[in-house]
Protein backbone atom coordinates (compact mmCIF):
# COMPACT_ATOMS: atom_id res chain seq x y z
CA UNK A 1 0.00 0.00 0.00
CA UNK A 2 1.40 3.38 -1.00
CA UNK A 3 2.26 6.06 1.56
CA UNK A 4 -0.31 8.34 -0.13
CA UNK A 5 -3.14 5.87 0.40
CA UNK A 6 -1.98 4.97 3.91
CA UNK A 7 -2.14 8.63 4.92
CA UNK A 8 -5.63 8.97 3.42
CA UNK A 9 -6.81 5.99 5.43
CA UNK A 10 -5.28 7.23 8.67
CA UNK A 11 -6.75 10.75 8.32
CA UNK A 12 -10.20 9.45 7.42
CA UNK A 13 -10.14 6.90 10.23
CA UNK A 14 -9.30 9.70 12.69
CA UNK A 15 -12.53 11.47 11.62
CA UNK A 16 -14.69 8.34 11.26
CA UNK A 17 -13.83 4.82 10.12
CA UNK A 18 -17.19 4.69 8.29
CA UNK A 19 -15.67 6.90 5.58
CA UNK A 20 -13.46 3.96 4.61
CA UNK A 21 -16.43 1.78 3.66
CA UNK A 22 -17.83 1.61 0.12
CA UNK A 23 -20.60 4.12 -0.36
CA UNK A 24 -22.52 4.55 -3.60
CA UNK A 25 -19.45 3.74 -5.66
CA UNK A 26 -18.05 0.36 -6.61
CA UNK A 27 -15.26 -0.83 -4.38
CA UNK A 28 -11.81 -1.95 -5.38
CA UNK A 29 -9.64 -4.45 -3.58
CA UNK A 30 -6.87 -2.99 -1.44
CA UNK A 31 -4.42 -5.16 0.41
CA UNK A 32 -4.04 -4.27 4.06
CA UNK A 33 -2.03 -5.55 6.99
CA UNK A 34 -3.96 -4.21 9.97
CA UNK A 35 -7.51 -4.22 11.20
CA UNK A 36 -7.55 -0.44 11.05
CA UNK A 37 -8.14 -0.43 7.29
CA UNK A 38 -11.66 -1.76 7.69
CA UNK A 39 -14.62 0.35 8.67
CA UNK A 40 -16.35 -0.56 11.91
CA UNK A 41 -19.65 -1.37 10.19
CA UNK A 42 -18.02 -3.68 7.65
CA UNK A 43 -16.16 -5.49 10.42
CA UNK A 44 -19.39 -5.83 12.42
CA UNK A 45 -21.19 -7.38 9.44
CA UNK A 46 -18.43 -9.93 9.00
CA UNK A 47 -18.32 -10.67 12.72
CA UNK A 48 -22.06 -11.36 12.66
CA UNK A 49 -21.67 -13.59 9.61
CA UNK A 50 -18.84 -15.53 11.24
CA UNK A 51 -20.57 -15.98 14.60
CA UNK A 52 -24.01 -16.90 13.24
CA UNK A 53 -22.47 -19.38 10.77
CA UNK A 54 -20.63 -21.00 13.68
CA UNK A 55 -23.77 -21.46 15.82
CA UNK A 56 -25.02 -24.70 14.16
CA UNK A 57 -21.65 -26.40 14.71
CA UNK A 58 -21.51 -25.16 18.31
CA UNK A 59 -24.99 -26.52 18.96
CA UNK A 60 -24.16 -29.87 17.40
CA UNK A 61 -21.03 -30.27 19.52
CA UNK A 62 -22.90 -29.20 22.65
CA UNK A 63 -25.68 -31.74 22.00
CA UNK A 64 -23.20 -34.56 21.37
CA UNK A 65 -21.31 -33.77 24.55
CA UNK A 66 -24.52 -33.68 26.61
CA UNK A 67 -26.32 -36.63 25.05
CA UNK A 68 -26.44 -40.25 26.19
CA UNK A 69 -27.05 -41.89 29.54
CA UNK A 70 -26.36 -40.37 32.93
CA UNK A 71 -24.55 -42.52 35.49
CA UNK A 72 -24.92 -41.56 39.14
CA UNK A 73 -24.29 -42.95 42.62
CA UNK A 74 -27.32 -43.94 44.68
CA UNK A 75 -27.45 -45.55 48.12
CA UNK A 76 -29.20 -48.88 48.08
CA UNK A 77 -30.03 -51.33 50.91
CA UNK A 78 -28.11 -54.63 50.87
CA UNK A 79 -29.47 -57.87 52.38
CA UNK A 80 -28.04 -58.71 55.77
CA UNK A 81 -24.94 -60.90 55.48
CA UNK A 82 -25.05 -60.38 51.73
CA UNK A 83 -21.99 -61.20 49.58
CA UNK A 84 -20.17 -58.80 47.27
CA UNK A 85 -20.22 -59.67 43.63
CA UNK A 86 -17.12 -61.14 42.11
CA UNK A 87 -17.91 -59.89 38.59
CA UNK A 88 -15.76 -56.94 37.48
CA UNK A 89 -18.63 -55.40 35.58
CA UNK A 90 -20.47 -54.84 38.86
CA UNK A 91 -17.89 -52.26 39.94
CA UNK A 92 -16.81 -48.86 38.66
CA UNK A 93 -14.14 -46.29 39.53
CA UNK A 94 -14.86 -42.74 40.64
CA UNK A 95 -12.67 -39.69 40.06
CA UNK A 96 -10.52 -40.63 43.06
CA UNK A 97 -9.90 -44.07 41.54
CA UNK A 98 -12.00 -45.78 44.22
CA UNK A 99 -14.10 -48.80 43.34
CA UNK A 100 -17.82 -48.78 44.01
CA UNK A 101 -20.24 -51.65 43.66
CA UNK A 102 -22.92 -50.74 41.16
CA UNK A 103 -26.15 -52.25 39.94
CA UNK A 104 -27.74 -51.00 36.74
CA UNK A 105 -31.43 -51.04 37.51
CA UNK A 106 -32.58 -48.45 34.98
CA UNK A 107 -30.79 -45.92 32.71
CA UNK A 108 -31.56 -42.25 33.37
CA UNK A 109 -31.82 -40.01 30.32
CA UNK A 110 -30.34 -36.51 30.77
CA UNK A 111 -33.24 -34.10 31.04
CA UNK A 112 -31.19 -30.93 30.56
CA UNK A 113 -27.65 -30.38 29.32
CA UNK A 114 -24.91 -28.17 30.64
CA UNK A 115 -26.47 -24.77 29.87
CA UNK A 116 -23.70 -22.23 30.76
CA UNK A 117 -22.01 -22.57 27.32
CA UNK A 118 -25.27 -21.70 25.56
CA UNK A 119 -25.91 -18.81 27.95
CA UNK A 120 -22.46 -17.39 27.19
CA UNK A 121 -22.98 -17.86 23.45
CA UNK A 122 -26.29 -16.02 23.75
CA UNK A 123 -24.42 -13.19 25.48
CA UNK A 124 -22.04 -12.89 22.50
CA UNK A 125 -25.00 -12.77 20.12
CA UNK A 126 -26.65 -10.07 22.24
CA UNK A 127 -23.46 -7.98 22.11
CA UNK A 128 -23.44 -8.09 18.31
CA UNK A 129 -27.13 -7.20 18.25
CA UNK A 130 -26.54 -4.21 20.53
CA UNK A 131 -23.84 -2.87 18.20
CA UNK A 132 -25.99 -3.60 15.14
CA UNK A 133 -28.93 -1.64 16.57
CA UNK A 134 -26.69 1.42 16.91
CA UNK A 135 -25.52 1.02 13.32
CA UNK A 136 -29.09 0.56 12.04
CA UNK A 137 -30.21 3.74 13.80
CA UNK A 138 -27.31 5.75 12.42
CA UNK A 139 -27.16 4.30 8.92
CA UNK A 140 -30.94 4.42 8.40
CA UNK A 141 -30.81 8.15 9.07
CA UNK A 142 -27.97 8.59 6.54
CA UNK A 143 -29.71 6.45 3.93
CA UNK A 144 -33.06 8.25 4.35
CA UNK A 145 -31.37 11.64 3.98
CA UNK A 146 -29.50 10.51 0.88
CA UNK A 147 -32.66 9.02 -0.65
CA UNK A 148 -34.32 12.42 -0.35
CA UNK A 149 -31.65 13.80 -2.67
CA UNK A 150 -31.91 10.92 -5.16
CA UNK A 151 -35.42 11.71 -6.36
CA UNK A 152 -34.31 12.40 -9.92
CA UNK A 153 -35.46 10.08 -12.71
CA UNK A 154 -32.04 9.92 -14.36
CA UNK A 155 -30.30 6.55 -14.73
CA UNK A 156 -27.50 7.58 -12.37
CA UNK A 157 -29.92 8.66 -9.66
CA UNK A 158 -31.92 5.44 -9.99
CA UNK A 159 -28.72 3.42 -9.68
CA UNK A 160 -27.83 5.34 -6.52
CA UNK A 161 -31.27 4.64 -5.09
CA UNK A 162 -30.85 0.91 -5.75
CA UNK A 163 -27.47 0.97 -3.99
CA UNK A 164 -28.92 2.76 -0.98
CA UNK A 165 -31.82 0.31 -0.73
CA UNK A 166 -29.37 -2.59 -0.97
CA UNK A 167 -27.37 -1.10 1.93
CA UNK A 168 -30.55 -0.93 3.99
CA UNK A 169 -31.39 -4.55 3.09
CA UNK A 170 -27.97 -5.66 4.31
CA UNK A 171 -28.67 -4.11 7.70
CA UNK A 172 -31.90 -6.03 8.12
CA UNK A 173 -30.37 -9.25 6.79
CA UNK A 174 -27.77 -9.06 9.55
CA UNK A 175 -30.58 -8.54 12.07
CA UNK A 176 -32.41 -11.59 10.69
CA UNK A 177 -29.27 -13.74 11.03
CA UNK A 178 -28.92 -12.82 14.70
CA UNK A 179 -32.60 -13.53 15.37
CA UNK A 180 -32.35 -16.94 13.66
CA UNK A 181 -29.21 -17.84 15.66
CA UNK A 182 -30.91 -16.96 18.95
CA UNK A 183 -33.98 -19.00 18.02
CA UNK A 184 -31.71 -21.96 17.25
CA UNK A 185 -30.20 -21.70 20.73
CA UNK A 186 -33.62 -21.68 22.40
CA UNK A 187 -34.73 -24.71 20.41
CA UNK A 188 -31.49 -26.57 21.12
CA UNK A 189 -31.62 -25.90 24.86
CA UNK A 190 -35.36 -26.71 25.06
CA UNK A 191 -35.57 -24.39 28.02
CA UNK A 192 -35.43 -20.71 28.82
CA UNK A 193 -31.97 -19.15 28.38
CA UNK A 194 -30.63 -16.01 29.99
CA UNK A 195 -27.40 -14.47 28.64
CA UNK A 196 -24.41 -14.46 30.97
CA UNK A 197 -21.08 -12.67 30.34
CA UNK A 198 -19.10 -15.29 32.29
CA UNK A 199 -17.45 -18.03 30.20
CA UNK A 200 -18.61 -21.52 31.21
CA UNK A 201 -16.57 -23.59 33.65
CA UNK A 202 -15.58 -26.16 32.68
CA UNK A 203 -15.30 -24.89 29.11
CA UNK A 204 -16.28 -27.31 26.31
CA UNK A 205 -13.15 -28.85 24.82
CA UNK A 206 -14.59 -29.56 21.39
CA UNK A 207 -13.06 -27.98 18.30
CA UNK A 208 -15.57 -25.23 17.47
CA UNK A 209 -16.06 -24.17 21.08
CA UNK A 210 -12.31 -23.81 21.50
CA UNK A 211 -12.22 -21.78 18.30
CA UNK A 212 -14.92 -19.49 19.65
CA UNK A 213 -13.06 -19.14 22.95
CA UNK A 214 -9.90 -18.09 21.10
CA UNK A 215 -11.54 -15.11 19.42
CA UNK A 216 -14.31 -14.24 21.87
CA UNK A 217 -12.45 -11.30 23.40
CA UNK A 218 -12.54 -9.50 20.04
CA UNK A 219 -16.31 -9.89 19.96
CA UNK A 220 -16.63 -8.69 23.56
CA UNK A 221 -14.25 -5.73 23.10
CA UNK A 222 -14.69 -4.52 19.51
CA UNK A 223 -12.55 -1.43 20.12
CA UNK A 224 -9.50 -3.70 20.13
CA UNK A 225 -10.25 -4.60 16.53
CA UNK A 226 -11.61 -7.87 15.22
CA UNK A 227 -9.08 -10.61 14.45
CA UNK A 228 -7.73 -10.91 10.95
CA UNK A 229 -9.62 -14.07 10.06
CA UNK A 230 -12.95 -12.24 10.31
CA UNK A 231 -12.29 -10.07 7.31
CA UNK A 232 -9.29 -11.71 5.64
CA UNK A 233 -6.85 -8.85 5.98
CA UNK A 234 -3.61 -10.79 6.24
CA UNK A 235 -3.76 -13.06 3.23
CA UNK A 236 -6.58 -11.78 1.09
CA UNK A 237 -8.18 -8.39 0.51
CA UNK A 238 -10.56 -5.92 2.04
CA UNK A 239 -13.08 -3.92 0.04
CA UNK A 240 -12.91 -0.20 0.63
CA UNK A 241 -14.02 2.69 -1.54
CA UNK A 242 -11.99 3.50 -4.65
CA UNK A 243 -9.00 5.74 -4.04
CA UNK A 244 -10.54 8.75 -5.88
CA UNK A 245 -13.56 8.63 -3.58
CA UNK A 246 -11.34 8.27 -0.53
CA UNK A 247 -9.51 11.39 -1.65
CA UNK A 248 -12.81 13.17 -2.26
CA UNK A 249 -13.97 12.35 1.29
CA UNK A 250 -10.57 13.37 2.66
CA UNK A 251 -10.99 16.78 0.99
CA UNK A 252 -14.50 17.04 2.44
CA UNK A 253 -13.20 16.40 5.97
CA UNK A 254 -10.63 19.19 5.58
CA UNK A 255 -13.27 21.53 4.15
CA UNK A 256 -15.38 21.09 7.28
CA UNK A 257 -12.37 21.46 9.56
CA UNK A 258 -11.33 24.66 7.77
CA UNK A 259 -14.85 26.08 8.03
CA UNK A 260 -14.89 25.22 11.74
CA UNK A 261 -11.70 27.26 12.14
CA UNK A 262 -13.57 30.19 10.56
CA UNK A 263 -16.51 29.79 12.94
CA UNK A 264 -18.90 27.79 10.76
CA UNK A 265 -20.46 24.87 12.63
CA UNK A 266 -22.52 21.99 11.26
CA UNK A 267 -26.16 22.04 12.28
CA UNK A 268 -26.32 18.23 12.23
CA UNK A 269 -24.01 15.22 11.91
CA UNK A 270 -22.13 15.68 8.59
CA UNK A 271 -20.93 12.07 8.35
CA UNK A 272 -23.95 10.82 6.39
CA UNK A 273 -23.55 13.48 3.69
CA UNK A 274 -19.79 12.87 3.37
CA UNK A 275 -20.43 9.13 3.19
CA UNK A 276 -23.45 8.95 0.86
CA UNK A 277 -23.87 12.48 -0.46
CA UNK A 278 -26.40 15.00 0.75
CA UNK A 279 -26.92 18.39 2.35
CA UNK A 280 -24.98 19.95 5.26
CA UNK A 281 -26.28 23.13 6.89
CA UNK A 282 -23.56 25.39 8.32
CA UNK A 283 -24.20 28.26 10.72
CA UNK A 284 -22.12 31.18 11.94
CA UNK A 285 -23.99 33.31 14.45
CA UNK A 286 -27.19 34.34 12.61
CA UNK A 287 -25.82 33.41 9.18
CA UNK A 288 -26.48 30.21 7.25
CA UNK A 289 -24.64 28.51 4.41
CA UNK A 290 -25.28 25.16 2.68
CA UNK A 291 -22.78 22.55 1.56
CA UNK A 292 -24.10 20.10 -1.03
CA UNK A 293 -22.07 16.89 -1.34
CA UNK A 294 -22.30 15.27 -4.77
CA UNK A 295 -25.51 17.06 -5.77
CA UNK A 296 -26.98 15.71 -9.00
CA UNK A 297 -28.38 18.31 -11.39
CA UNK A 298 -30.58 17.03 -14.21
CA UNK A 299 -31.84 19.19 -17.05
CA UNK A 300 -35.44 20.43 -16.65
CA UNK A 301 -35.52 19.27 -13.01
CA UNK A 302 -35.50 21.73 -10.11
CA UNK A 303 -32.91 21.28 -7.37
CA UNK A 304 -33.30 22.25 -3.73
CA UNK A 305 -30.12 24.32 -3.83
CA UNK A 306 -31.76 26.91 -6.08
CA UNK A 307 -29.50 26.08 -9.01
CA UNK A 308 -30.32 23.97 -12.03
CA UNK A 309 -28.59 22.33 -14.96
CA UNK A 310 -28.34 24.06 -18.33
CA UNK A 311 -27.04 23.04 -21.78
CA UNK A 312 -26.16 19.49 -20.65
CA UNK A 313 -28.34 16.57 -19.59
CA UNK A 314 -26.73 16.07 -16.19
CA UNK A 315 -23.86 17.35 -14.06
CA UNK A 316 -22.73 16.68 -10.50
CA UNK A 317 -19.89 18.57 -8.78
CA UNK A 318 -18.38 17.00 -5.67
CA UNK A 319 -18.81 19.96 -3.28
CA UNK A 320 -20.96 23.02 -3.84
CA UNK A 321 -21.36 25.79 -1.26
CA UNK A 322 -24.48 27.91 -1.55
CA UNK A 323 -24.14 31.26 0.23
CA UNK A 324 -26.14 34.49 0.47
CA UNK A 325 -25.48 36.79 -2.48
CA UNK A 326 -26.42 40.26 -3.69
CA UNK A 327 -29.35 38.96 -5.77
CA UNK A 328 -30.35 35.77 -3.97
CA UNK A 329 -27.83 32.95 -3.66
CA UNK A 330 -24.34 32.35 -5.01
CA UNK A 331 -22.36 29.14 -5.43
CA UNK A 332 -18.73 28.20 -4.81
CA UNK A 333 -17.66 24.80 -6.19
CA UNK A 334 -14.72 22.56 -5.30
CA UNK A 335 -14.24 19.41 -7.35
CA UNK A 336 -11.33 17.20 -6.19
CA UNK A 337 -9.24 15.22 -8.65
CA UNK A 338 -6.38 12.80 -8.04
CA UNK A 339 -4.44 13.91 -11.10
CA UNK A 340 -2.09 16.87 -11.34
CA UNK A 341 -2.74 17.20 -15.07
CA UNK A 342 -3.38 20.88 -15.70
CA UNK A 343 -5.98 20.32 -18.42
CA UNK A 344 -8.08 18.07 -16.20
CA UNK A 345 -7.83 20.56 -13.35
CA UNK A 346 -8.92 23.40 -15.62
CA UNK A 347 -11.85 21.33 -16.88
CA UNK A 348 -13.50 21.78 -13.46
CA UNK A 349 -14.39 25.29 -14.61
CA UNK A 350 -17.14 23.73 -16.73
CA UNK A 351 -19.57 24.14 -13.85
CA UNK A 352 -19.56 27.86 -14.53
CA UNK A 353 -21.26 27.03 -17.84
CA UNK A 354 -23.43 24.08 -16.82
CA UNK A 355 -25.13 25.48 -13.68
CA UNK A 356 -27.33 28.53 -13.26
CA UNK A 357 -29.79 30.18 -10.91
CA UNK A 358 -32.41 32.84 -11.53
CA UNK A 359 -32.34 36.35 -10.09
CA UNK A 360 -33.90 39.75 -10.67
CA UNK A 361 -31.60 42.68 -11.29
CA UNK A 362 -33.14 46.14 -11.76
CA UNK A 363 -36.47 44.40 -12.19
CA UNK A 364 -35.17 42.28 -15.06
CA UNK A 365 -35.13 38.45 -14.73
CA UNK A 366 -31.62 37.15 -15.39
CA UNK A 367 -29.61 33.96 -14.89
CA UNK A 368 -26.50 33.81 -12.75
CA UNK A 369 -23.78 31.14 -12.74
CA UNK A 370 -21.56 30.06 -9.82
CA UNK A 371 -18.89 32.53 -8.73
CA UNK A 372 -16.10 29.95 -8.37
CA UNK A 373 -15.46 26.49 -9.82
CA UNK A 374 -12.11 25.24 -8.58
CA UNK A 375 -10.38 21.90 -8.42
CA UNK A 376 -8.56 20.41 -5.44
CA UNK A 377 -5.57 18.27 -6.37
CA UNK A 378 -2.58 16.62 -4.67
CA UNK A 379 -0.01 19.04 -6.04
CA UNK A 380 3.00 20.39 -4.14
CA UNK A 381 2.34 24.13 -3.96
CA UNK A 382 2.52 26.59 -1.05
CA UNK A 383 -0.35 28.67 -2.46
CA UNK A 384 -3.45 28.27 -4.64
CA UNK A 385 -2.97 28.27 -8.40
CA UNK A 386 -5.09 30.59 -10.56
CA UNK A 387 -6.33 29.64 -14.01
CA UNK A 388 -7.71 33.10 -14.82
CA UNK A 389 -6.89 36.60 -13.49
CA UNK A 390 -10.35 37.05 -11.91
CA UNK A 391 -10.11 33.94 -9.77
CA UNK A 392 -13.16 32.21 -11.23
CA UNK A 393 -11.19 28.97 -11.67
CA UNK A 394 -8.05 27.53 -10.16
CA UNK A 395 -6.62 24.73 -8.03
CA UNK A 396 -6.30 24.34 -4.28
CA UNK A 397 -3.22 22.24 -3.37
CA UNK A 398 -4.36 19.43 -1.06
CA UNK A 399 -1.72 16.73 -0.75
CA UNK A 400 -2.00 14.26 2.15
CA UNK A 401 1.79 13.80 2.35
CA UNK A 402 2.55 17.51 2.01
CA UNK A 403 -0.44 18.96 3.83
CA UNK A 404 -0.74 22.64 4.64
CA UNK A 405 -4.07 24.20 5.56
CA UNK A 406 -2.98 27.72 4.49
CA UNK A 407 -4.08 27.56 0.79
CA UNK A 408 -7.45 26.01 1.64
CA UNK A 409 -8.11 28.47 4.47
CA UNK A 410 -7.34 31.38 2.13
CA UNK A 411 -9.91 30.08 -0.37
CA UNK A 412 -12.48 29.48 2.36
CA UNK A 413 -11.81 32.92 3.85
CA UNK A 414 -12.75 34.54 0.54
CA UNK A 415 -16.03 32.61 0.51
CA UNK A 416 -16.57 33.43 4.19
CA UNK A 417 -16.16 37.17 3.52
CA UNK A 418 -18.71 36.97 0.70
CA UNK A 419 -21.24 35.01 2.75
CA UNK A 420 -20.88 37.21 5.83
CA UNK A 421 -21.11 40.48 3.90
CA UNK A 422 -24.24 39.63 1.93
CA UNK A 423 -25.76 37.52 4.70
CA UNK A 424 -25.63 40.38 7.18
CA UNK A 425 -27.18 42.75 4.65
CA UNK A 426 -30.03 40.32 3.97
CA UNK A 427 -30.65 39.93 7.73
CA UNK A 428 -30.79 43.68 8.20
Amino acid sequence: MSAFLTQLLEDLKAFSSELLAPGLQTGQALVGNTASTVAGTSALFQAIDWLTNLVPDLLQEWQQENSGLAAGHYHSPVPKQGQFSRRPRDYQQDSARRLYPVRWQRPLIREAGHLPPLRWLLHLLELQDMQLQQVITQMSKYIDESLQHQSSQSDYAQHDRSTLLAMRTRLYNAQAKLNHARLSLFRGAQTRLLPTPTPPMPFPRTRQWQRLRQYARYLQQPNEGLPSFLYRVLHETVEVADTPYLYQRWCGVHLLQGLADLGWLCEDDPLGALFLGGHIVLRKRSLQMSLWVEPRFVRHEAHQSGFQCREVLETHPDYMFVTPGPHGVDAFIIDPTLTADIEIRRSKGRYLDTLETFASIAGVPVTRTPLRAWSAAPIHRPHCELDDPNGYTGTIPMHPLDWSSTPLLAWLQDMDNHACAWGQLSVV
